[in-house]
């Protein structure tokens, strides 16, 4: 199936959304529940479920305001935008994946989730360096290429 090149931002946001938080909320799923155990497939579609709705918003505006600060280095403009980006997606997720995991936010919280975040930064940190382009080609297969590749915004040449 094709589809249509406006829909190509919408299709790398639902992409990459799926991807990520389908890899995170795996990991965190296995540091809070403390490994594999009988439910953890069920723990962790859910805890999936959660993190795309909050991860699918986020990636509507988020990308452009972190672009943004990080267009303001000189020097290591990539670095500092999937620090940046890793750093405030982790932070969110796993805050509320851990909050569902131990039934809100009762007394031991902070130490759970400060140590479930470390991990998820690491792994998002890594990922963000070379998901995002992965699933722009991933996503660039899915669009319809035009009938005459010669009409170019409708102006033929």
């Amino acid at each position: 199936m094709r589809f249509h090149a406006k829909y190509r931002p919408l299709l790398f946001i639902s992409t990459m959304s799926i991807t990520l938080t389908f890899i995170m909320s795996g990991i965190m799923t296995y540091v809070l529940e403390g490994g594999f155990i009988p439910h953890f497939m069920s723990s962790w579609m859910k805890d999936w479920g959660i993190a795309f709705v909050i991860a699918f918003g986020l990636n509507f505006f988020l990308p452009v305001r972190v672009r943004r600060f990080a267009d303001r280095f000189k020097k290591g403009q990539s670095v500092v935008y999937v620090f940046t980006i890793s750093f405030i997606m982790t932070l969110i997720l796993s805050c509320v994946l851990t909050a569902v995991a131990m039934g809100g936010f009762v007394p031991g919280f902070a130490g759970y989730w400060m140590g479930a975040w470390r991990v998820a930064f690491t792994i998002v940190f890594v990922l963000n360096f070379f998901l995002p382009q992965w699933v722009g080609r991933i996503v660039g297969t899915w669009i319809m290429k035009p009938a005459n590749p010669s009409v170019i915004k409708g102006v033929s040449v």
